[in-house]
């Protein structure tokens, strides 16, 4: 629970100009104290952000139809 409360107060930091530093340094922190559950949170993240669109790119050809 207290790293949920603690990235949040991070994240809520990166957003002032005034307190980005204490953020990164929050951030850095974190990480060193709870690495397993950082790297899950980051992978999770960069997968949601740069997950592939669900496009159709091929159609395979159909035959045309005979009367």
């Amino acid at each position: 629970m207290e790293f949920i409360t603690l990235v949040v107060i991070a994240l809520l930091c990166l957003l002032s100009e005034n307190t980005r530093k204490f953020a990164l340094v929050l951030l850095a922190v974190l990480f060193l104290a709870f690495p397993l559950i950082s790297i899950v949170i980051l992978a999770v993240a960069i997968y949601y952000f740069n997950k592939p669109k669900r496009m159709k790119l091929y159609e395979p050809p159909t035959l045309p139809r005979c009367n």
